[in-house]
């Protein structure tokens, strides 16, 4: 494939998508500045003009998808929909971006490992996968302070049904027997019976 010369724009986003689909196939560590530029056609010198380093590169793409994640999320909390409608709208708004951008999300899930021996871009992470959960707790919290929800701990609830959130994309195959929405629904209706109140279950 012909490379684009150097004054040649290409979208960032072209570059973030391509870098993540080489992570998904390689993994961080097996990944080249140069195969993630012949991916889009580009010289491994001018994708250094984008981002100076891999390291920043993967930031971006986990930038790029919890980013996406938490304004949508966070639209959601900003509506007066009781908690229950909240909670089930957002684990929909989490799966659905899981399986439409299917090379983000698993760089999201298994590569961020990479960051956390980086410093100062170890606590971006860090801060920005907090702030999603933040959210999370936000929603169960308001449902038990509303008697919607039983009381539960908070903290655990939320690592719990993150855990059964990110894997979703490990699993998920298009075509399989159920829609991606069809999923979210199940998963929704599992986590909401458990936050159900004592006989309500």
């Amino acid at each position: 494939m012909a490379r684009k010369p150097a004054d040649q724009t290409v979208h960032v986003d072209e570059i973030l998508h391509a870098a993540a689909s080489i992570f998904h196939r390689k993994g961080y560590q097996g990944a080249t500045m140069a195969d993630i530029a012949a991916e889009v056609s580009l010289t491994a010198g001018s994708l250094y003009h984008y981002f100076p380093s891999k390291e920043d590169l993967l930031m971006a793409v986990l930038d790029a998808g919890l980013s996406q994640i938490t304004g949508e999320v966070q639209a959601v909390l900003d509506s007066s929909a009781p908690p229950a409608d909240k909670l089930r709208d957002i684990i929909t708004i989490h799966i659905l971006s899981e399986i439409n951008n299917i090379h983000i999300a698993t760089a999201v899930i298994f590569e961020s490992r990479a960051l956390l021996e980086v410093p100062g871009v170890r606590e971006q992470y860090i801060r920005q996968r907090d702030t999603l959960e933040r959210l999370y707790r936000d929603v169960i919290e308001a449902g038990i302070a509303a008697g919607d929800f039983r009381a539960v701990d908070v903290g655990i609830f939320v690592k719990t049904l993150f855990g059964a959130l990110n894997w979703v994309n490990v699993w998920y195959r298009e075509g399989g027997r159920l829609s991606g929405a069809e999923i979210a629904g199940e998963i929704a209706e599992t986590f909401l019976r458990a936050l159900a109140p004592a006989g309500e279950q």
